[in-house]
């Protein structure tokens, strides 16, 4: 099933797309290995390059700390689909984020959703995060930009904002199909209600590595002219369909709903919270934007 899977994935790449920019300024050319290799250590005072030339950091979180920094971060609280946001599915440690889904006594399951909120908005930029999926069936774990007023109005994206997938990452569908080396990503406008738009695609690493349980650099490259989806800096997709020119917000999250895309949740639930093998491990967040 996995290589029918790779195959549609393949496939559908090949439709529509922008002629994407060049891989960014860090590297030379596709690099064997990419970024699955375990989490490193940035020594302390080393600059991280930039992903073109004349971008400058204009935000980041390298999660060094022993809890999140909710200066940046806003935790989401309460109900979601069939889980529970919740803020000790959040856990910040060894210089790692981790939204963790498990069981909690009483039978609920809970999960973690953070945004930066007021904190940080902008418009444009190279949004990046190196990311690793430890997903299961039932959830799913995303990466996207997204902004309230989205559908408001309608027909209108710049004014109202276009949620941008920077991806979202599942292990299989509610047929039984292995996505677990495969991710989605694109845009979605015009709210979720009947005149809900999108333009998405499944796409696998660009020199076909393994995505679940391995780290990646998952970005998106949002211009006033369309967005470009890259994976370990390489470009895997773009599109100008639509185009938001308003201040958004970044989100990182886990979501749980049985039978739906992302399949069934196991019969015996996740596990505790100290048991449960199910999560999204981000090692940083990144943004970069032209210097003025």
């Amino acid at each position: 099933m996995r290589n029918a899977a790779l195959a549609v994935a393949f496939a559908l790449c090949g439709c529509g797309l922008l002629e994407p920019p060049a891989p960014p300024a860090r590297l030379v050319g596709p690099v064997p290995g990419g970024s699955g290799l375990p989490k490193p250590d940035r020594p302390a005072g080393v600059a991280v390059p930039p992903p073109f030339p004349g971008y400058v950091l204009a935000w980041d979180d390298e999660f060094d700390g022993a809890a999140l920094d909710e200066r940046r971060w806003t935790i989401d609280v309460g109900p979601w689909r069939d889980a529970v946001n919740a803020r000790d599915a959040v856990v910040v440690g060894n210089g790692t984020l981790e939204l963790v889904t498990f069981s909690a006594p009483g039978g609920s399951i809970h999960s973690g959703s953070i945004h930066t909120g007021r904190s940080f908005q902008t418009t444009y930029g190279y949004f990046e995060a190196r990311v690793r999926f430890l997903d299961s069936a039932g959830e799913w774990c995303s990466f996207f930009l997204f902004d309230d007023s989205i559908g408001n109005p309608l027909g209108d994206p710049g004014t109202a904002g276009v949620e941008m997938d920077v991806f979202e990452h599942r292990d299989a569908d509610n047929f039984g199909w292995d996505f677990r080396d495969l991710v989605q990503v694109g845009i979605n406008w015009d709210g979720f209600g009947p005149y809900w738009k999108r333009d998405n695609q499944v796409v696998a690493h660009p020199l076909g590595e393994p995505l679940s349980h391995e780290w990646h650099t998952y970005a998106a490259l949002w211009t006033s002219g369309g967005t470009t989806f890259y994976i370990d800096d390489q470009p895997v997709w773009s599109t100008s369909k639509a185009v938001s020119h308003r201040p958004e917000e970044i989100y990182l999250t886990c979501e749980v709903r049985n039978g739906s895309w992302a399949g069934f949740i196991p019969a015996g639930g996740y596990g505790s919270l100290s048991s449960s093998t199910t999560r999204m491990q981000v090692d940083w967040v990144r943004v970069w934007q032209p210097s003025p």
